[in-house]
């Protein structure tokens, strides 16, 4: 069985509205020289922002986790528990089930304190968490064995039937991601689960959503409550103690939490009797929340913000400041159906070299412009793509405009859909002008992520969708965008049916094949196309209380408050 290979938020839109009113005016100026490649990883080239320039500067911040002092009191070497924590997120997760939570950022921090699945994603391979063991039986087949004394916080035992009745929750409601290898699964006795696939598991990463992102419940508590959208029951470190949508999430740690001292896993404890998850939209908000010390924790701060949290600055006594980069990557798709405008490979050409990455990113307040189709923050991402010159690191308005009269283009309104969320509002905001300005018009459709989810599949829905892909590495991170195979329509997000761009996808997706040579093959196979286009990154911009002692962090960037190490003294 192979492993998976290795290894935010929004400013105010005051901000971000200025940035698009500079970007046109320098624009109006002369600009739209095209920058030259290579270079920063954030740079791009034209006007709004010249070629080569670096990410926002973050005078004081660390790039390093805070270590322990080991001449303190902490969680780590007592049995007792801090009280409270609060910790801010940007969006409302709007339901606590255990099958909706694909594509939702919010979900991403919550859900692994109260659910759990078969394996942990970590490190690079399956860490087993309910799975005890697995062993291939041949080519298509994998049994798993689970622990026999894993019950949910309703006491209910945990048995094979529940994992299967887990699976087909998942499969049931249409999110199902990265399940195309899954053919079926069925319980051999009361702790062994047989994995049917669909052919053998040459995927890297093939198995993370049957195995890692399946959250197993018990079927008779789901039965009993009739669904889990408000008071969720699992097998976690943490209960919801209460829900109330778009406020505040409230859980409580799980004394009957059935893993023993011995066995208990590292990122399921619970080191905090409660954990508040405090629903703030807007960036600055997270500023005001942390400075009256209502929250202990943010990644969300705007970059210009940090230095008061930072040493030196005017709330450094009680905070810290801990910056790095995250896995999401903002992007663009096409709606290239048949009779989408969108088809038209001049047009997409047009409105991908009238975005200035640079200007992007800035107008977010915590991004990194994208010089390429993908994030740095992957080991399987090579800087080489960088050094040609794409649409990716070149802005340039007069080439947009000389690709959008080659096009079939006259005038329409184009539908851009997003998350309504703050940072993705602002980045479709500057989208909008900097299209307008090549004459290009945008219309902007801002909708909850269930309709978002929803429309994902409708052609008729959207002709360009700004996603935020992650995944566990770059070839995962491609996957939703490319695979055809993905949602059993026969067509990707941008409704392609291209049977080159899949080859090559698949070929760079396998253990034997994922190499630089076969990524470069799908990098430059999509820009040549004009297929999709990848516009920033998230930085993570974490603002902790100094009662935190270290800070644990789910597959490098969603915070398990419950894991993390607190000072008691």
């Amino acid at each position: 069985m192979q492993k998976k290979w290795g290894k935010y938020m929004a400013k105010r839109v005051a901000a971000m509205t200025l940035a698009a009113a500079m970007a046109v005016s320098l624009a109006g100026c002369g600009g739209g020289n095209p920058g030259s490649p290579g270079g920063s990883a954030s740079g791009t080239g034209g006007t709004a922002a010249q070629a080569g320039a670096a990410p926002t500067e973050t005078p004081a911040a660390s790039s390093e986790a805070p270590k322990a002092d080991s001449s303190r009191k902490t969680t780590a070497d007592s049995d007792g528990r801090y009280g409270k924590v609060t910790v801010a997120l940007s969006s409302d997760p709007q339901d606590l089930a255990p099958y909706t939570w694909a594509g939702d950022q919010s979900k991403q921090y919550i859900y692994y304190n109260i659910y759990e699945a078969l394996f942990d994603f970590r490190g690079g391979g399956y860490i087993p968490i309910l799975a005890k063991e697995y062993q291939d039986v041949d080519e298509t087949h994998t049994r798993v064995t689970l622990h026999d004394n894993i019950y949910d916080a309703a006491g209910n035992h945990i048995t094979a039937q529940d994992v299967v009745f887990s699976t087909g929750l998942l499969v049931d409601s249409g999110n199902a991601v990265k399940y195309d290898i899954f053919d079926s699964v069925k319980a051999i006795d009361d702790y062994t689960l047989e994995y049917t696939w669909t052919g053998p598991v040459v995927q890297v990463g093939a198995l993370e959503w049957p195995w890692c992102r399946t959250m197993v419940v018990s079927q008779k508590s789901y039965e009993e409550i009739g669904g889990f959208a408000d008071k969720p029951i699992g097998t976690g470190p943490y209960v919801v103690s209460e829900y109330v949508s778009g406020a505040h999430l409230t859980l409580k740690a799980n004394d009957k939490y059935w893993q023993t001292a011995e066995l208990r896993d590292s990122n399921h404890k619970a080191n905090v009797e409660t954990i508040e998850y405090d629903i703030i939209a807007e960036a600055s908000q997270h500023v005001i929340a942390l400075s009256t010390d209502q929250i202990q924790y943010s990644q969300a701060v705007p970059a210009e913000n940090l230095k008061d949290f930072s040493e030196g600055g005017q709330y450094a006594d009680r905070y810290g400041v801990y910056v790095t980069q995250g896995s999401e990557l903002y992007t663009l798709i096409p709606n290239c159906s048949e009779n989408n405008l969108m088809s038209d490979v001049n047009l997409r050409k047009a409105i991908f070299y009238a975005l200035d990455n640079q200007a992007i990113a800035a107008a977010t307040g915590t991004s990194i412009a994208a010089r390429a189709f993908g994030t740095p923050f992957f080991e399987d991402y090579y800087p080489a793509w960088e050094s040609t010159e794409t649409y990716m690191n070149t802005y340039d308005l007069q080439k947009a405009k000389e690709y959008l009269e080659q096009s079939g283009y006259n005038g329409e309104t184009l539908r851009l859909e997003g998350f309504n969320r703050e940072d993705i509002k602002s980045i479709m905001t500057m989208i909008q002008a900097l299209l307008l300005q090549a004459g290009i018009n945008v219309e902007i459709n801002a909708k909850e992520s269930a309709l978002v989810q929803s429309d994902v599949n409708n052609p008729d829905a959207w002709d360009i969708l700004l996603w935020n892909p992650g995944g566990g590495t770059q070839v995962g991170e491609w996957n939703r965008p490319i695979n055809y195979n993905e949602f059993g329509t026969g067509f990707n997000m941008a409704f392609l049916h291209d049977d080159e761009l899949q080859e090559l996808f698949m070929t760079a997706n396998t253990v034997d094949g994922h190499n630089e040579e076969n990524m470069t093959r799908v990098h430059d196979y999509i820009v040549e196309n004009a297929y999709y286009h990848a516009l920033c990154m998230p930085q993570m911009n974490a603002v902790y209380s100094k009662d935190f002692a270290t800070l644990v962090y789910r597959e490098s960037e969603f915070l398990l408050p419950g894991a993390c190490d607190y000072y008691l003294d």
